[in-house]
């Protein structure tokens, strides 16, 4: 599944439409703690006669329980652990399903409320991409900038003739192919910036210390420049590896990075020799524990197995990679 971003500017009707999505959304929220409904049936039958009065079309009362029956449902999972709060919406938002809107002369129609409509005209990629018969139309999210379209299409997976073996680095991606082609992809950049962003960060919030909105507003500004570069340089080699597996016909392997990090983390206890008490410490340094845990491996690693699924490329997940890099594979000496 992708989706086409379109901007848009909103309208008065259409911000009070996000505010209104959003009030929906925490009553669903606080009805469905104070009776425990853990059902998006039951949860439906509790507040749909109430909701349908903010006088908006049906599918947004539908849409709104649907979103605050997901919230429950995670936050039913993580309250198992201690601190965790309530739950409540703050973000504008708006959501539709397929049925509920409709493209009309290079224009998506959007119902605000029975028999009454807001038109977006799209952009010459959201056309590409929307009226193409291939693809199967999913849900509208409205938000106050931007509208989400989502979209998927049915893919077949073919067995491959070889594999292309994908070992993922903090500086660099190393891609091999069975017929002994090597491809290192640099990322030496990401390690510095990810170095560079920490020694700003620090900066940042040592010279706004005293005045929280300027560094609020400073921090949200220097994190989204710091995202946006790594999703650029992570979607480029990802790109180019799902491009070449679907030249060859191979298939895609990498290796299983699972507890990477609650391995860097792990703590034992110590004898703490000024208060005289066994204390849980860290067993890796500071600096090692930064590196990994703003490690990008995990997202590098979904993106490249969501475009190799929409290409039709299979990949594999391979759990015995322990010391393959320091193992011949003709004599199976090891190094030390």
């Amino acid at each position: 599944m992708k989706c086409v971003g379109i901007p848009y500017q909103p309208s008065q009707d259409v911000l009070k439409l996000l505010e209104a999505f959003r009030d929906m959304v925490n009553y669903c929220i606080h009805v469905g703690l104070g009776k425990g409904i853990t059902s998006r049936f039951r949860l439906t039958g509790e507040v749909y006669h109430r909701l349908m009065k903010y006088g908006y079309h049906s599918w947004y009362v539908l849409s709104a329980i649907e979103v605050a029956a997901t919230i429950l449902k995670n936050y039913r999972k993580a309250r198992k652990h201690s601190g965790v709060k309530r739950p409540r919406a703050r973000r504008l938002m708006a959501k539709i399903g397929n049925q509920g809107f409709k493209i009309e002369n290079c224009r998506l129609r959007i119902p605000l409320r029975p028999r009454e409509y807001i038109y977006i005209p799209l952009h010459k990629r959201g056309v590409e991409f929307l009226a193409n018969s291939i693809f199967k139309l999913g849900s509208v999210t409205l938000t106050p900038s931007m509208v989400y379209v989502s979209f998927s299409k049915v893919v077949e997976i073919e067995e491959s003739e070889g594999y292309v073996a994908v070992d993922v680095n903090e500086d660099n991606i190393t891609a091999v192919s069975s017929d002994g082609e090597v491809r290192i992809y640099d990322l030496s950049k990401l390690k510095r910036a990810n170095q560079g962003y920490f020694e700003r960060r620090r900066a940042i919030q040592r010279r706004y210390h005293k005045d929280r909105r300027v560094l609020r507003k400073a921090l949200s500004k220097l994190s989204k420049n710091y995202k946006n570069k790594v999703l650029m340089m992570l979607h480029q080699v990802s790109v180019a590896i799902v491009k070449w597996c679907k030249e060859k016909g191979y298939s895609i392997i990498h290796e299983d990075l699972k507890g990477l990090r609650r391995a860097v983390n792990r703590r034992a206890k110590r004898f703490n020799k000024f208060n005289g008490k066994v204390q849980a410490v860290s067993r890796r340094s500071k600096r090692l524990k930064r590196r990994l845990n703003n490690w990008w491996f995990r997202r590098f690693l979904k993106q490249m197995e969501h475009k190799a699924l929409w290409e039709g490329v299979k990949t594999v997940e391979s759990r015995y990679t322990r010391g393959s890099s320091s193992t011949c594979l003709i004599c199976g000496f090891r190094l030390k």
